[in-house]
């Protein structure tokens, strides 16, 4: 039988877990990942577990040589809040891009990552 102390505890515990806010996690993106595309996208799009915080949250899109080439206008989509956007330029030229993303969650966690996708001719 257990005793009342240990019954308390798990009753602690089981009420912290239901108020622990969930982190946002990267869910995927369009262009996916090294995907390598015949034309090029005129926007970045990335879903996230939850919705982030758009205004701290810092998205770019660089080529091979290091320059950046989104429009930073990062946004929220107005149907999907788990869903962002980004406008890239519109004379990309066939070559490697890397997406860096800095998304911070509702509840202030800090999340980070990037990938690549190519535009071939």
């Amino acid at each position: 039988m257990k005793s009342p102390f240990w019954l308390f505890v798990s009753l602690i515990f089981l009420a912290a877990a239901q108020i622990t806010p969930a982190h946002t996690d990267f869910v995927r993106s369009e262009p996916a990942d090294g995907a390598t595309l015949k034309e090029a996208p005129n926007e970045i799009r990335i879903w996230f577990s939850e919705p982030i915080k758009v205004a701290l949250s810092t998205f770019q899109v660089r080529d091979a040589n290091g320059k950046q080439v989104d429009r930073g206008d990062l946004r929220a989509d107005e149907k999907d809040p788990k869903l962002v956007r980004l406008s890239l330029s519109a004379d990309l030229q066939p070559g490697a891009y890397e997406v860096n993303w800095n998304a911070i969650a509702q509840d202030l966690h800090p999340a980070k990552g990037k990938f690549i996708f190519r535009i071939v001719p």
